[in-house]
Order: C-alpha cells, then structure tokens, then sequence
C-alpha cells in the first residue's frame, strides 16, 4: 500500500493546481431578510462562491432591484439568460393574486440553473498550491522523531471605506490562537482545532495585524459578475491589505510566513469588516473563499504575485468577520471559526464534500454535519467544528497506515476508539489494484458526541465508501468535486438504518438508533462496491459502550457472550416491548437477563443502579423480551439488554434510542386533534415521523416562511415520500379529517396519498385510504377533507404520501385536524315574509356551536343570479369519470392505459366547449392508438379530431387540443378509447372547459346564530325580481362544514327548488298548482313529501304536467324518469 500513500501525498499537494471549486457552501438554512420598507422575506441561499443564487423558500429566483427590494426572475431557455421582473417578492402566505400570476410563468430556479451551468464555464478559485507535507506532517515524511514545530500564518484585518471592524485585533488573536477558546459556546481556537486533528504533527501560529481601511467601499471588491454570483475584485483586497500591513509593520519579516522555503507565502488570510455573501444574499458582500494570483480572473486578467521580504504572495483565503446579517443576531457577533477552518483545510488540500456544481449530474447528498467540508462546519453555529474524517487525517499524513488506521481482514475482535484519538479501520474494496492505481475503500470510524464532535447528529460506528480510484481521482477529487455526481458519489456515508437522506442523519451510525450490528454481503446496507462485487469481510457483534465501539471481524477471534439490544417493538404513547438476542458462548451461566432504561436527556447509556435508569428483568434468563409500562408520551428515551452471569460480571447491549408516541388523541366534536407541523426536533416533525422512501434526498422540509411542511421540486425522481403521524386518534362516529394545502405549478398535477393503518405507525402496516391530486388554488391555501366515519370506534395512524412526478412542483400541507364532523343542514324555507323581505330556515344540527361575539352555529350564503355565464376550467376532478373499461387508470386530470380501454365522462348539459391534453407514451415496442369521441344525447357518438397515434417512446408527449373539433357541437359526453399494440399511453394534464349555469353574485354572508334568518331589502321591491340562492353551513367555533344543497327563489314563483338540472325540465307555479315542464312523452313525474310519502304520480303526454295546489304543503321532492334515469329535485309547496 505504499503506493497508496505516495498517490493521497501527491493529491495533496498537486490538486490546488488544478481548477477545482474552494469555498465554503451557503448557510444551509432559510434565513429571514429585510426589506427597505421593513417587511421581512425568507431565502435560501444556494451554491458556493464560484456560482450562487438566491430563491424564495419555495423556489423562486431572486435579485434584487436599484431599491434594494428583493424581486422576482425569470429565464430565457432560448438564451439562457435571466431576466429580471419589477415584481416585489414576498413570503407565500402574503402574495397577491398579481404576484400569483406573475409566479406561474416564472422558469423555476433548479431547470434554470441546469441550463445555466451548461451553457457557461464558471471560473473556479482555488489555491494554487497546498502547504508542503514536510510543514504539515513532518512526522509522516521525516520519520518518527521528526520535529514539531508552530508554522506562521500572516491574518490581516481589513475595513472598508463604508464598513469597520466591531471587534479588536486581541479578539482575533485570541480566536486564532488561544488555548481552549470558549466565547460564544465555542469548543476551542483555531490553533487547537488543527493541533487536536492532527495529532500534534501540525501547529499553525497565526501572526493578526490591522484592522487596516482600504482605499474602496465594499461593492468594489464584492461586486458580483454576471449570472453565476462570483465576486469581481477580491484580489485587489488582498493585494491592498497586504501593502498596508507592511506599510504599518516595516520590521514584520514576510519571510517567516514560508514555512516550506519555496519562495511563496503558504498562505495569506483576510478577514474582512461586515458579513459573508455566504450568510446575506448581498451581492455587494464578500464570499468566503480560497484563491490565488497565478489564475485568470472573469476578464481574463492574471495580475503580478506581490512580494515582500523576498518572498511571494500567491495562496490567499478570506472570510467574513461576522456571522448572521445586518440585525439578526440583534447584537453583531464574531463569526465562529468554522468558516476560517475550512478554508484553511483547503489551503492544505482537503476537499469540499458538497456538491460542488449544484444540478449537474443530479444533486448528490453530502455527508452533512459529520464533515468540515460539507454543513460541518455550521456545527454550533461554527463555534464547533466536527473532527477531520480519517480519510482527510491520511490524505494530510496524520494517520498512518498500518498503524492509526488498519485494514480489516482476517478474523479479529476489535475495540475501536473515538476518531479523536486517531483511530480507524478499512476494508480494501478492490483488493487487486495495482499500487498508484488508487483504491476503493469503506473505512470504519468511531464517532462520539465529546469534544470537536459534540454537534454531530449521533454517535456509534460511522461506516464510510470511498472511491478514490486514479480515474475518479483525475475526473472528480483533483477537481475538488469527489461528490459532483448523484449516481456516483465518491465519498458517502453508508447509513446504518438504510436511509440515504439529509433528514436522516441521526439514524447514520451503527448500532445507533436502527439497531444494525452487522456490515455483511448480505446485510441492509450491504457490503458491497463499485463493481456489484461482494467484500467478502463481514463485520458483525457491533457494539457500543463507555465511547468505544467494539466489533468482530469474519466470525472473530474468540466466542463472545453477546447482548444485541433489538429495536423496541410496539411502541405506543405508555408502553413498548424490548427485545434483545442473546448469546451466551462462555462458560458462565446466565442467571438473569432484562433491560434497564432512561430518557435520553438524563443518560446516554443507562446502568442498572443509576438513579436516572429504570430496569425489569424476564421472567426466565431464557427469555429475550419484557414488556413496561408507564413511560412518558413523545419523548426520547435509551433502552439497553443485560446479561448477568453466574460469575458476578454483567454483559450490556448497546443503547438503542427510541421515541415514544404521542398520546392517544380521543375524538369528539369539543376535543378535536389538531397539528400544523411548526415544532421539529432533529430533523422530523414533533409526533410525526418523514420517510424518504426511495431515498433520493428529496423529501418533506419544514418551510419557515409560510409555516408549513413542504415537498420540494424534484428535478430528477417521482416522489415516494412518507409523513406518518407517530399518534393513535380515536374516530367518532362521524369521524372527518381536514387539512389544508397549497400548490405552485400551475402547468403540473401535485399527487398525495392519505394512509391509514389500523395496527401500528410502521410503513408496512399502512394501506391507501384515499388518492387525492391538486391542480387548482394555485399558491393559496385550500382545506381538503377526507371521511374516516369507516374506522368510527377504532385506533387509527394517519400518513400523508407526495408521490408527484417528477419535474412537478411543490406541495405544501399546514393544519390538520380531526373532529367529528357535524351534519349538514337542510333548507326547509326560502320565501317571500310579510315585510317584502326573504325568511330562510333550515334544519337544526346537533353540536353546531360557535362563541358569541366572536363566530356563530351557521354561516349563510346569499347571492343573486346574474346574466354572465359561468364558464368552468379545469383539470377533470375524480368525480369526472362516469365509467371505466379495461385496463386503465384514472387520477385527477389524467389517465394511463397499459391495455385497451375506454373512459367515458360524466354528462355536461350546457356542452364542452375545449378539451385539451398531453399524450406521453412508453412501452418497448409496437402501435397504439387514442382516440376521443363525443355526443350530443347520450347513444350517438361521433369521432372528436384525428385519431392520436403512439408508436414510439416518447417522455415529453404530443400535445392535443381538440377546441376546434367541439366549437358548436355541444357535445355533452366525451370518450377516450385505447387500442393497444404494445406501447402504454398517459394523458396528462386533461383540462376541460365548460359553461355551468349563471354566475351568482354576492349580496351577503357571515354567521347566524339561530336556525332562520330574515333577510332584509336593501331598497323597497328588491325581490321583486329575480332570482336568489341561499346556502347554510353548521359549524363548531369557526370552522363550518359541508354546505347545504342550495335553495332558489324566483320572484314569479311560489316555491323552491333548485331545477331538475341536465334535463331541460322546469318548476313554476301557477293558479292551479306546481307547473312541470319540459318532460318528455312518456317519463313519469312523481312528488314525493318529506315524509316519504308518495302524493302525485304522473306520466308525461307531451304537455305540462301539474301538480295541483293542495295536495301537499311544505318540503317535497320532485322526480322525474324514463329511459333508465332518474332526476331529482328540492322544492317547498306552500
């Protein structure tokens, strides 16, 4: 492997010579912005300093305008240039209808930056050499005894003409230098953070001068350059600042400053006055960033390195002085040391672990906060740094191999300690590459919550894949882009619970929170490489205790007594059952065998015999489970197996965490369950649980700007993402869930399933209640509702799936609830009163209740009917399809035909008007034709447009409009029939427009406290003439239910109804009676009273049909049939 080493020291010092990205990655969360008019705007800020962007929480690209107004942009796909609009941005819950509009033509910012990065070249910084080995790792390249000694690094501080420092030179140097450095929470200084990782081999002693003001405001220097966000002049700040710190310091020796004796300062480092672009989205800030003087800049200039004291200047590296942004923190504060320590690391040769080009080659998952060089350096709010990983302590020569970090192999027990004390395991994963030829390796690290590691997401045995190869090497680490490629990451965690996401990083360890204790070929993750080869050194018995984690090597060495902790079964909101193998192979007998346990927050590793640990043994030390009871609902807590044995020692399994349910809501109409997913704890919302199911790193994300939980366009994968609530409801009788969501895309259908499991909140138990799609209230907020009245009396689990396509946009849910639903009342008057006003009454409902003052039982509609017809758009809704046949399957404004089928729609009686959709096609082979046809009367059906014809694979689809072919048909019913000849067709998109009635306009609505209401005129004979509709809805304290059948009043009428609708059949009363008209010869008419009780039947001769005055009076329900269907309508007889 010697071979090995020389090619990792080779990198190390040769990558910075060729143009990979060195900087550091945006601040990883939303930040909240401020306006000049004092509103606030939540961002994201996205990239590096080699190319960034800023978006709304939703996605949206932004710039701001000459006002300083954050507004939206758009995106020439011709020209791939953006294109800025004068529209104002705002966060989701406050954007007006014309700022909804403007959004929805909008290229969203993940298909723009794809185009974007394809179109033009990005000029990378980076150092144009790394610090020799001899400096960093003297020990490594000179042999043991070599001699340590401290390294000089030159900092300069440097303010602007519009922007000085908050902070002293003695804050810096105290930062930089002083042992145990602990303000603001911090765990150390820079100066220990590199002493601490490397062993002692290496010690940087950094020399702070200034603050020094240059000659320029700060846009001079930070000043963005076109569209990729790279800053145009932060040379000229270094090239000044070190002039100045000269100037000021004429007896500072320069040379000092090459530690190596090159003839190059190793490194010259600025911290510049105000905030990083990094943390502000202000284009005019400064980027943290590591660049040199040897390579062309955006104008193709390469300036003259400086030189002092016969030394040149060439790497340099710069950071902010303050973290946050103008006003948040309240109190400015000196930035963390992250940002300075992973911009050091470059200057050594370490490697970003980002993805580096953003959407290129997908958007690859970074190994988060467990690395420096991804979000690590954030840790603590960059107070805390997380340890270098072993393959970053051996590319830099601090551990050695053979010797620190050993190959797995042969049957062997292993304790392995913390990575702190420069420890690791490998196992070769291309045992037979030639030496130089580079390797593919998993190493083994121990990872603890202690030290530089405390703000990790969880502790226990991190497993690592690394590809380091000659040819990734060359293709992507010397670009310093190891991880650039989604399908082929470099560098990755092998997460212990098998999900590959952001969200999940807690569950990354082993034995950790999955329990996982085995790393075999055939183990969930498997061992398994590159190639689909299988490593053949299966690593099992992992354990961990007392911070050291222990395992065995092909079978081990030894037979041990093993105690593996299992992942507790059947937890609810009180009680749970452990579980545990035990294996006892030594010669002491078991004579006892249970399981001590502790909230999380009192114990990492509860004992038997500690005051915060609770215990129960088996019944028998042959039994491996107990159950408990009485632990507390929706907290943390530790659970570990013991084995007693009869020589007095005590053998433990590893501390397995588990979270108990939330209590049990129990369901009525005063006690309803209600969330809305504002409190998260380690990534997942408080009493729920996220899954990404097909572990893209896409999935549900809290959105802080509309406090809401979203999932996010998906640039490259469908969804098949979870959100499971860890909390039994108890269903009412009418049990209902509501919840409300929004949509962005006005072009896309958002899918979301909603699950419900009788057993328990575990995925597989799950089956699909109801598929809902939303192509409609395009960024607002809807409530959707769903009936659960079939689970009445059972302890349900409720989960939401997003399983959109890809490409689609996002989908956002906020409240949820469920309640017992109230009914629905029934209008039993609407009529003229004494006064020439209009008396409504309707149904008392039991439960309808509301708090004076504030909202009322019932909330009533009133509206007039106008002359304006009401036209409909939209995606055809479930309810759409009147009858399918044969192998296809419906969704709200499509269809898929994997066989001959045929899918009729419901009767439209004013007549369609347009018909349009996609048609993409799939299949391996053959012909298939769709065709459409329509009718005006239900029997007779004539062909609709040509034929579409499918006989090649096609993802982007045939658009078919088919507007021209219904004009002045008046078709009613339209069919889609599929002749299948072996490829599969999906309609997507399948929009209609119709004419529905008249529209009504509003007069009035709000609560009613009582179950009648006497509506008013406004001027004398109002209703007079006309026509009127009233619709009432119950409710509980505000939130109204299902709203009544509407009820009519027309002037020249004596009763109510609303129309025998789609037959062409009239109601209106005359002297003699209720005059029926319109009924074809032959149909039978009958009345009905609300009783039940038949009092009029009729058949129709061709002429009015009446039904005299005096038969009945009060509400009565009017039917009319023949030719195999019924209608139905509401009137009131007086």
């Amino acid at each position: 492997m010697n071979g090995l080493k020389r090619l990792l020291l080779a990198s190390a010092i040769s990558a910075g010579c060729l143009q990979g990205a060195w900087a550091i990655g945006a601040y990883p969360h939303p930040i909240v912005m401020r306006q000049p008019d004092g509103t606030t705007l939540l961002v994201r800020i996205q990239g590096d300093e080699n190319y960034h962007f800023v978006t709304t929480a939703d996605g949206f690209l932004l710039q701001k305008d000459k006002s300083g107004f954050f507004c939206y942009v758009d995106y020439d796909m011709r020209t791939g240039k953006r294109v800025p609009t004068r529209q104002r941005a705002h966060n989701m819950d406050e954007r007006t209808d014309e700022e909804k509009q403007t959004l929805a033509h909008l290229t969203a910012a993940q298909t723009m930056n794809a185009d974007f990065l394809k179109r033009h070249a990005i000029t990378r910084k980076a150092p144009a050499k790394t610090i020799s080995p001899r400096i960093v790792a003297p020990r490594h390249v000179m042999g043991k005894n070599a001699k340590v000694r401290e390294s000089q690094y030159l900092v300069i501080l440097v303010n602007f003409t519009d922007s000085v420092m908050r902070h002293a030179n003695s804050d810096f140097d105290h930062w930089l230098n002083e042992p145990g450095y602990s303000v603001n929470g911090g765990t150390g200084s820079v100066k220990d953070y590199w002493r601490d990782n490397s062993m002692g081999q290496f010690i940087p002693n950094f020399k702070v001068v200034g603050p020094y003001t240059l000659s320029k405001p700060t846009a001079y220097y930070g000043q963005n350059y076109g569209d990729s966000g790279t800053d145009i002049n932060p040379r000229d700040m270094v090239s000044e600042a070190l002039a100045l710190a000269k100037e000021n310091n004429p007896d500072l020796d320069f040379s000092q400053f090459d530690n190596d004796g090159d003839g190059e300062m190793d490194n010259c480092y600025v911290i510049y006055a105000g905030y990083s672009e990094a943390s502000t989205a202000n284009v005019n800030d400064i980027w943290p960033h590591s660049w040199n003087f040897t390579t062309a800049d955006v104008y193709g200039n390469i300036p003259d390195m400086p030189e002092y004291d016969g030394v040149k200047v060439n790497n340099y590296s710069c950071s902010a002085e303050l973290v946050g942004m103008p006003g948040s923190p309240a109190v400015p504060s000196m930035d963390g040391i992250g940002t300075f320590t992973h911009e050091f690391g470059h200057v050594l040769g370490l490697k970003d672990m980002y993805d580096t080009d953003s959407y290129t080659n997908g958007n690859a998952l970074d190994p988060g906060a467990y690395s420096l060089y991804a979000s690590g350096s954030y840790n603590n709010s960059s107070n805390t740094p997380p340890c270098l990983m072993a393959f970053e302590r051996m590319q830099l020569g601090w551990m050695k191999e053979g010797e620190d970090i050993i190959e797995l192999k042969e049957p062997e027990d292993v304790t392995l300690d913390n990575i702190s004390a420069n420890k690791a395991r490998f196992i070769n994963a291309q045992p037979g590459r030639a030496d130089g030829t580079g390797m593919e390796w998993f190493i083994l690290e121990n990872r603890q919550q202690t030290g530089w590691d405390k703000y990790i997401p969880a502790h226990g045995l991190l497993i690592t894949h690394y590809d380091y190869t000659k040819e990734m090497q060359e293709k992507w680490w010397d670009n310093n882009g190891p991880n650039n490629v989604a399908q082929h990451r470099c560098m990755y965690i092998v997460p212990a619970d098998g999900i590959d996401d952001s969200n999940s990083r807690s569950g990354d360890t082993y034995p950790g929170s999955s329990a996982n204790t085995e790393f075999t070929d055939t183990s969930t993750p498997a061992a398994i490489n590159w190639n689909n080869e299988k490593l053949g050194v299966p690593v099992t018995n992992i354990n961990e205790g007392d911070g050291l984690v222990h395992f065995q090597v092909s079978g081990g060495a030894s037979k041990w007594s093993t105690v593996k902790t299992l992942v507790p079964e059947d937890v609810k909101d009180a009680t749970a059952t452990f579980r545990a193998d035990i294996d006892n192979a030594g010669d002491a007998k078991a004579v006892e065998v249970g399981f001590c346990w502790a909230l999380s927050s009192d114990t990492k590793e509860p004992r038997l015999g500690d005051k915060a640990t609770m215990s129960k043994a088996t019944d028998n030390a042959s039994t491996s489970s107990v159950t408990v009871d009485g632990l507390m609902p929706g907290v943390e807590y530790g659970v570990r197996a013991y084995m007693k044995l009869a020589d007095g020692t005590t053998t433990y399994g590893s501390t397995v965490p588990f979270t108990t349910e939330c209590k049990t809501a129990v369901v009525d109409i005063d006690h309803p369950f209600t969330d809305d997913f504002t409190s998260w704890t380690n990534g997942q919302p408080d009493c729920w649980k996220i899954v990404d199911n097909n572990s893209d790193g896409t999935t549900w994300i809290a959105d802080e700007s509309s406090n809401s939980i979203v999932y996010s366009f998906n640039y490259w994968n469908d969804a098949d993402d979870y959100l499971i609530c860890r909390r039994r409801i108890h269903v009412p009788e009418h049990g209902t869930l509501f919840f409300t969501r929004g949509v962005s895309e006005q072009t896309a259908i958002e899918n979301l399933e909603v699950l419900v499991s009788t057993k328990s909140s575990d995925l597989k138990d799950f089956h699909v209640h109801e598929r809902l799609s939303f192509a409609d209230y395009f960024y607002q907020q809807h409530m959707e509702e769903v009936d659960l009245s079939q689970y009445a009396g059972q302890d349900i689990y409720l989960a939401f799936r997003c399983c959109s396509d890809k490409m689609q946009g996002d989908l956002w849910l906020w409240d949820v609830m469920v309640t017992d639903k109230l009914q629905t009342p029934t209008i039993t008057k609407f009529e003229r009163n004494a006064d020439g006003g209009l008396h409504v009454e309707w149904t008392p409902v039991e439960g309808a209740a509301g708090a004076p003052g504030y909202n009322s039982p019932y909330y009533l509609y009133f509206g007039k009917e106008t002359d304006e017809v009401n036209q409909v758009a939209e995606f055809t809704p479930m309810s759409a399809y009147e009858e399918s046949v044969g192998n296809v399957a419906l969704y709200n404004g499509g269809l898929f035909f994997t066989g001959n089928g045929s899918v009729t729609l419901k009767d439209y009686p004013e007549g369609i008007d347009r018909c349009m959709f996609i048609v993409t096609t799939s299949g391996p082979l053959g012909s298939s034709t769709l065709s459409v046809e329509g009718t005006t009367d239900g029997s007779t059906w004539q062909m609709v447009g040509p034929k579409t014809v499918c006989k090649e694979y096609d993802a982007d689809g045939q658009e078919v409009d088919l507007t021209s072919y219904l004009t002045g048909k008046h078709y009613r019913r339209l069919r889609f029939t599929f002749q299948h000849g072996g490829r599969n067709a999906r309609v997507k998109y399948l929009s209609l427009v119709y004419n529905d009635g008249k529209v009504y306009k509003d007069l009035a609505a709000g609560g009613v406290n009582n179950n009648y209401i006497d509506i008013n005129p406004t001027t004398e004979g109002e209703f007079d003439t006309g026509k009127y509709k009233v619709w009432v809805a119950s409710g509980w304290y505000g939130l109204y239910y299902d709203e009544s059948v509407p009820a009519y009043y027309e002037a020249s009428a004596t009763s109510i109804g609303d129309g025998v609708k789609g037959t062409g059949v009239t109601l209106a009363s005359g002297a003699d009676g209720l005059h029926v008209s319109g009924v074809k010869k032959g149909y039978t008419v009958t009345a009905t009273s609300a009783a039940g009780v038949e009092f009029f039947r009729a058949t129709a001769d061709g002429s009015d049909i009446v039904i005299p005055a005096g038969h009945s009076r009060g509400f009565a329900v009017i039917s009319v049939s023949g030719e195999g269907h019924s209608w139905h309508t509401k009137t009131f007889i007086q």
